[in-house]
């Protein structure tokens, strides 16, 4: 009896069942997260005439939590930071909307003093950049250009009543249907542009195309004229899991998409085996219907 009528104090019964507070992910697994990385070259070299407008292009993947900024060498002048531009001038915009790895820095009218090396940044660590290097056209210069025509690299049309008729497209239907083990082309063209995009770049399932981790049997041709420029990309050894959205995304220029259905194919041979198979079984029949009729004959 002094056994169940024997009480131990609360703090001593309960002492080796004590529940520690855990926070509440305490569980979860660690999730990696893919770091920032930049697109396209880590250096551009753009010349434009005054009174223009040029683009300067930033395109960063999986920025995450990071931050982006441009800014002005060698004087380190932050010129935006975020979606926030700090700049008072009219003549500098940032285009960006959300969701988009672009981070594109306009500036226009252009006036020589715009001349210099401009950073896109991103504040990892270690930081990583992009650099480009703004040329301002004046006196000589000007006159050759104006008997060679329009102007290089990501010049437009200083005068904003001029509509720009710049259109990019994927000739294609907007659904694509291959047999697996297919080869699909596509091609990219931007045309009615003032100047060449300086890069494309394709978009397979969602994922920006690497090769050293795409897997092998994909081409990419790009070829570059004074009014249109395009981007070829072919796909041999179609799967079914090659399935999906195709985005083709030229710098300075509007997106273009189409969706890839890969068909499965029938196996072949199964219609033949299927037919062995019948015919195997009817000549068994038979055999055995022959051999019953010998068996009662006898």
């Amino acid at each position: 009896l002094s056994y169940f009528f024997h009480h131990k104090p609360l703090h001593e019964r309960e002492e080796g069942h004590l529940i520690l507070p855990q926070p509440l992910n305490y569980r979860l697994p660690h999730i990696p997260t893919k770091p920032p990385s930049f697109l396209g070259p880590s250096f551009l070299n753009i010349t434009a005439a005054p009174g223009t407008t040029v683009v300067l292009p930033c395109r960063v993947l999986n920025i995450g939590s990071a931050s982006l900024s441009w800014l002005r060498r060698p004087q380190l002048t932050v010129l935006s930071s975020g979606n926030t531009l700090f700049s008072s001038s009219p003549r500098l915009r940032l285009l960006h909307f959300e969701g988009s790895p672009d981070w594109t820095l306009q500036i226009g009218p252009l006036v020589p003093q715009d001349k210099g090396t401009y950073e896109c940044q991103v504040n990892t660590e270690p930081k990583q950049s992009r650099t480009v290097q703004l040329n301002v056209m004046a006196g000589s210069q000007l006159n050759d250009q104006e008997s060679k025509g329009p102007g290089p690299a990501l010049a437009l049309q200083g005068d904003s009543s001029i509509a720009r008729l710049q259109k990019t497209e994927i000739l294609a239907p907007d659904t694509m249907r291959v047999e697996e083990g297919g080869t699909a082309t596509l091609e990219c063209v931007v045309t009615e542009h003032e100047v060449a995009p300086p890069y494309f770049t394709w978009y397979i399932l969602g994922a920006p195309l690497d090769f050293s981790q795409h897997r092998g049997g994909i081409l990419l041709q790009t070829e570059k004229k004074r009014r249109s420029s395009s981007s070829r990309l072919t796909l041999t050894r179609m799967s079914l899991s090659d399935s999906g959205p195709y985005t083709c995304s030229p710098a300075g220029g509007d997106n273009a998409t189409i969706h890839i259905i890969v068909k499965e194919v029938e196996n072949r041979n199964s219609f033949f085996s299927s037919e062995d198979s019948s015919a195997t079984e009817l000549g068994t029949f038979w055999v055995m219907a022959w051999t019953s009729g010998l068996i009662l004959m006898a």
